[in-house]
């Protein structure tokens, strides 16, 4: 856990989770820009490439990865010829902490290299107050990557710990990246986790203790803040426990669900922890929405939550504002709107509640 947290009171600041469905960088850094004041974050740009997928763009450097341009499929074959000397010339890299190793190329991320130098010419004056960075965390990625029989990597104990070891590194990498950038503006980290809908079903078989120490291995040796991002029902008190700074969920799918786990939040947050309200579909559903009826929504469920120890307003200044989940999915218009209401809605929140 960050030290940071110590201090940090975001007040409903506006994030968003990263992707966008827009291809060109301009019109994109311009909206980032123009809706995210104090916590810009680098677009990751899917429909420009299937590089810029979640797993293609932070699989590259794995240990047996084979990318299929033609067919556009990832994978990892162990028994390819170099898999040994790959794994051995990985741990070294690990050991030696040799971030450039783990690299993301530019061609796998148009939205990082084009973008971070961009947005830091931009937010001089003033600066902003964190910087947001995203890599695929290392449930999905081991669960979302498959070997040559189209079985999910992380069931193979070799892998599983190079999976979690090089989501750690692509972290650590980005970070450094966006510290170069941003000299003195703390960085905020999230592991992206959509696969965690699955856990406790057939296709996750995982036990609470491995999701929890693979989620603690991933975020190891980080400067800044880390939260960990999930877009639908899991058991969030797994999540609560995983040693994060922050939980990004999807409030206005999910927000009742998350809220049968009174104790286990009310004890994140006395702890220290913050909650980032994604109350801003990121579906059809935003077409019938607005800044009014969103921010209604919002505040039934911190009302519920809200107890003795821990005021709305204590609630409120603990919580970042963001979409439900990455925008990559929608038209480029709905994905304008709902960036644009997150920014409306963090500032309606914070002039009503004097934040």
């Amino acid at each position: 856990m960050s030290s940071l947290r110590d201090t940090f009171l975001p007040r409903c600041m506006a994030i968003a989770i990263g992707s966008l469905p827009q291809v060109e960088i301009e019109a994109t850094l311009d909206l980032i820009c123009a809706t995210l004041p104090e916590a810009p974050c680098w677009p990751q740009l899917p429909n420009r490439s299937f590089l810029e997928g979640m797993y293609v763009q932070y699989g590259e450097g794995l240990p047996g990865a084979v990318l299929d341009d033609v067919g556009e499929r990832f994978y990892v074959d162990p028994a390819a010829a170099g898999f040994d000397d790959e794994l051995t010339a990985f741990y070294e890299a690990v050991m030696a902490g040799n971030l450039d190793h783990f690299s993301i190329s530019k061609e796998r991320s148009v939205g990082l290299w084009s973008g971070v130098g961009a947005l830091a010419a931009r937010y001089q004056n003033p600066a902003p107050r964190l910087i947001k960075g995203h890599v695929t965390g290392p449930v999905s990625f081991g669960l979302g990557v498959t070997d040559t029989k189209k079985r999910s990597i992380i069931y193979d104990s070799t892998l599983l710990d190079v999976v979690v070891k090089h989501i750690n590194m692509k972290a650590r990498w980005q970070e450094a990246f966006l510290e170069r950038a941003f000299p003195g503006i703390p960085t905020l980290t999230f592991f992206d986790e959509p696969y965690m809908v699955s856990f406790g079903t057939a296709f996750c078989t995982l036990s609470r203790e491995t999701v929890r120490e693979l989620l603690n291995e991933a975020g190891r040796g980080l400067n800044g803040l880390t939260g960990v991002h999930c877009c639908g029902n899991t058991d969030w008190s797994l999540l609560l426990e995983a040693g994060v700074d922050l939980l990004n969920f999807d409030a206005y799918e999910y927000g009742e669900n998350l809220l049968l786990y009174q104790a286990e939040l009310e004890r994140f947050l006395l702890g220290g922890g913050y909650l980032a309200w994604g109350v801003v579909p990121t579906s059809a559903a935003i077409d019938d929405e607005d800044e009014a009826s969103l921010q209604a929504h919002l505040l039934a469920q911190v009302k519920r939550l809200s107890s003795a120890r821990l005021s709305l307003t204590d609630i409120l200044a603990r919580s970042f504002i963001s979409p439900s989940c990455g925008a990559g999915s929608l038209t480029p218009a709905r994905a304008v709107k709902a960036f644009e209401l997150t920014r409306k809605l963090s500032e309606g929140l914070r002039q009503k509640y004097n934040l």
